[in-house]
């Protein structure tokens, strides 16, 4: 008796675990994947702006400097090492 008890335990048990598996499907993981990424996409672009706008005055007036240097036949200045 002892032992059908712990078995109808056991089942009963085991049946309560059982859940209906209900997991996300093939376009709702790509759904969230592209979402990740054109938040990302827009991270890097504003980074990569940032970048340029900050480089871009150093590196600009130095080619300038060289352009106008050559056009007057002037030896254009040394310019800086990356």
């Amino acid at each position: 008796m002892k032992y059908i008890l712990y078995a109808a335990a056991a089942i009963v048990f085991i049946s309560s675990c059982k859940t209906k598996n209900e997991g996300i499907t093939r376009s709702e993981i790509n759904a969230k994947i592209d979402s990740l990424v054109g938040v990302r996409v827009v991270e890097v672009n504003q980074q990569a702006m940032e970048d340029l706008d900050r480089r871009m005055a150093i590196e600009v007036k130095a080619k300038a400097d060289s352009i106008v240097a050559a056009t007057l036949g002037q030896n254009p200045p040394a310019t800086p090492a990356n």
